[in-house]
This record gives C-alpha cells, sequence and structure tokens, in this order.
C-alpha cells in the first residue's frame, strides 16, 4: 500500500547536469520522490557563474520546459543564491541543488524530536543567502518552494530565522549533554560500544537487525534513517551496544554536517567503529565511498579502533580486488566481507567484535594513597575489567586488561611507587 502510495505522489522533474556521473543524483532523486523525465547534458569544467549552464543551454532548457511542464528542476550541483533567483525567475518553476535535495529527503526521514531539530536547522541556514538574495533582488516577492512561498514579508523571514536557530541550538546542545551522560552511564555500567557507519545504503540498518533484535528500517533507498538506533549483541555474555548511525555522503557542506555533530559523535566516542562498505560497488564508486569515509572518520577515529566491513559479497563479481583496494586507502585494524542479508562471514565478525573486549591480561597490584589516584582508578573501570578494589593501607587491585593497555597501566604503577602482587 505505501508503495502504491508513494508511486501516486511522485513529482516529474528534468535533470541538468555538466557531468555524465549522475548515478548519485538519480538515486537521491527517487529517495526524495522524484520521477526524472528527461536530463539535459551539458558538458563543461565548471558551471557558468550567472546562469550555471550557459545562456544557449538555459534557451533550450526554456523551450523544454515549455513543451513538457515538470515539477522541479534539480540541478547535479551546488547553485549560488544569485543562480538560483535567476533560474526560478526565468524557468518559472522550483530549482533544486543537490543541498536542497539532500535536505528535502532528511525533512522526509525525520521522525525523531533530534533528526526534525537537526534538519530544520540545516534547512534554515541553508535559506539564509538564498533570502537575502530575495531581498536584494525581488524586494519581499515571492518564488516557487521558497520558506512557505510569501506568507510573510521576506524581510521579516531573516529575523524569524535568527530566533529559531537560537532556540534549536540550545535544545541541541541540552540533547548532546544528555548523550554525553548516557554515554558515560554505559560505560560505568560496564558497556562497550560498536558504531555501525558507512556511506548511504551500505547495509547498517539490515547488519543492526542481524546483530541484535531490533527491528531498524530497512529500506532499498538513501537516507532511510536519520536517528541512531542501538542495540545489544545477541548470544554473547559481554555486554556489548551496538549502534546504527546516519548514512556519510560525499560533498555535503560543512552546515550540514555540523547540524548532525551529536549523531555523528557516536561514532567518535565508540570503542570500536565497523565501516561498511558495499562490495557490490563498481571499483570506481568504492574508491569513491571510501575516501568520503575516510575524511569523515579521520583523525577522530584511531586505525586500531576500525574495522572495514566489506558488505553484499553475495554481490560481489571481485571480492579480493575490493579488499585489496580498500587496504590501500583506509587504515583498519582488518578488513572483513560478509553479507547481512544472507549471514555469510557473519561469524567472523561478531568474532572480530568479541575478541576487541577480551581482556586476556591478568593483574594484580597495589598502590599508596594520594594525589591521582582516584582518576587512575577512574580510568581503570572505563577501560579494562576490574574485579576487585580494596581500601587498606593501600589501595590492592585485581584485574584484566588489554594487552595494548598493559603497558600504560604498568607505567603508572611505577609512577604512584606501587608494587605487583
Amino acid at each position: 500500500m505505501k508503495l502504491e502510495k508513494d508511486q501516486r505522489t511522485r513529482v516529474p522533474a528534468v535533470l541538468v547536469t555538466l557531468t555524465e556521473d549522475v548515478l548519485e543524483l538519480e538515486d537521491l532523486a527517487r529517495s526524495a520522490g522524484y520521477d526524472i523525465v528527461y536530463e539535459v547534458i551539458q558538458k563543461r569544467g565548471r558551471p557558468n557563474p550567472k546562469t550555471f549552464v550557459g545562456k544557449g543551454k538555459l534557451a533550450e532548457l526554456e523551450e523544454l520546459l515549455a513543451a513538457r511542464s515538470v515539477g522541479a528542476v534539480l540541478f547535479n550541483g551546488e547553485l549560488k543564491p544569485s543562480q538560483h533567483f535567476l533560474l526560478e525567475n526565468r524557468l518559472k518553476v522550483e530549482c533544486i541543488d543537490r543541498v536542497r535535495l539532500v535536505l528535502n529527503i532528511f525533512s522526509d526521514r525525520a521522525f525523531s524530536r533530534e533528526a526534525r531539530l537537526q534538519v530544520h536547522r540545516a534547512r534554515l541556514i541553508y535559506e539564509i543567502p538564498l533570502l537575502r538574495e530575495w531581498i536584494h533582488n525581488a524586494k519581499g516577492g515571492e518564488h516557487p518552494g521558497f520558506l512557505g512561498a510569501g506568507e510573510y514579508e521576506t524581510d521579516a523571514y531573516y529575523e524569524l530565522i535568527r530566533r529559531q536557530l537560537s532556540r534549536i541550538d540550545l535544545e541541541l546542545r541540552k540533547m548532546e549533554v544528555d548523550h554525553h551522560l548516557r554515554r558515560q552511564q554505559r560505560k560505568r555500567r560496564g558497556f562497550s560500544t560498536v558504531a555501525i557507519a558507512g556511506y548511504t545504503n551500505a547495509g547498517k540498518s539490515t547488519l543492526l537487525n542481524a546483530l541484535t533484535r531490533e527491528k531498524a528500517l530497512v529500506e532499498d533507498r538513501l537516507f532511510s534513517t536519520l536517528s541512531t538506533t542501538t542495540g545489544r549483541l545477541e548470544g554473547e555474555g559481554k555486554q556489548i551496544l551496538l549502534t546504527d548511525t546516519i548514512g556519510f555522503l560525499d560533498n555535503l557542506p560543512h552546515f550540514l554536517i555540523e547540524s548532525f555533530k551529536s549523531t555523528i559523535d557516536e561514532v567518535y566516542s565508540a570503542d570500536l567503529v565497523l565501516l561498511l562498505v558495499d562490495a557490490s560497488d563498481p571499483p570506481q564508486e568504492l574508491a569513491r565511498k571510501v575516501e568520503t569515509s575516510r575524511r569523515v572518520l579521520f583523525p577522530e577515529v584511531n586505525a586500531s579502533d576500525l574495522i572495514v566491513v566489506l558488505n553484499k559479497r553475495d554481490l560481489a563479481s571481485d571480492l579480493p580486488g575490493s579488499k585489496a583496494m580498500v587496504k590501500d586507502l583506509i587504515p583498519a585494524r582488518e578488513v572483513l566481507a560478509m553479507s547481512a542479508r544472507t549471514g555469510q562471514g557473519m561469524p567472523d565478525l561478531v568474532k572480530a567484535i568479541i575478541s576487541t573486549f577480551q581482556y586476556p591480561v591478568e593483574m594484580r597490584f597495589v598502590i599508596p594513597h594520594g594525589e591521582g589516584v582516584e582518576p587512575f582508578l577512574s580510568w581503570l573501570h572505563t577501560n579494562t575489567e576490574v574485579v576487585e578494589v580494596k581500601y587498606g593501607e593501600g589501595v590492592e587491585v585485581h584485574l584484566f586488561c588489554r594487552e595494548k593497555d598493559h603497558g600504560r597501566i604498568v607505567n603508572q604503577i611505577v609512577a604512584f611507587r606501587g608494587q605487583a602482587l
């Protein structure tokens, strides 16, 4: 029934591009509810500073629209405010660039209060320069699709936007504090965290559902969900939480990434990051998506805390070649191949996750009371498996730790003039 509804409400659109590389924009258009009825291609190295396409191609586009009207013109690129103003006045139809198209998709997928605020913030920031251009050129005139099409005078919108942004930023900051406190509480309760990251539509939600009892929304379209979903790893004694995060996308403006900072922070604060890569992508597409992911993840994520997971191995045409390419493009602890849909390779992935949080090194030691001891004990509770702490003439500790933390703990014991038991 939902599919039938989507088909009835799809909007016919024209795609205008300066390159033949339009597959991703076509996917975005479909996800946003547009049907591309025809494409206008003008090969040129950079957009025309005034009209995006050349004047001749713009005149051709006007003739095409006169012969066959559509609901929107989609531009494979980012329109400057002056270009946007000129194009909508010339074409008399809503003009949507790549950024606005993504914002439209985000608006449709924002179900939680936080996601709606994040999208609203990004949309307002996107609209400010457009508003200035229309104030300058149109003196308060209306145009298709712009902030409700003239319910208020445009000069009043600017002050409204500033007030809204202040309220949204304040509420998002409060939510960010809540997220931080929740992460700290999980660590105190002994939970380890794994973030599932990757390019949009790589299969993150499918993997989360396969590893946990969660029922995250799974659809074969970009940005099925914007909010994070967390579930517990099934069938294991360890307390491990996995979180599905927002998908990456190439060439997003900084303000859009900043609006979803609290969501991306779930990746940066995780103990382990699973970078999901679609192994069925052609080599050039796979390389582009991995490079985008690398820019988002580093330097905030340590390579030793990253596992690259080649998903959809059952659909891959050259799995060894894809593995080799990924290893060359991004540093990681290891590269695994699996299929979240069929379960191929899943046991190896679960084993890799579990091994991350095993503490094979046993330590017993005593350190004297003094300055810096309590922060050290707090660090131990967060990063090791503390069995027992006894307070007497000194502080006696029994724990299990990872090999990579052993040397650090020994150095700290020596600094406190403690001794092994």
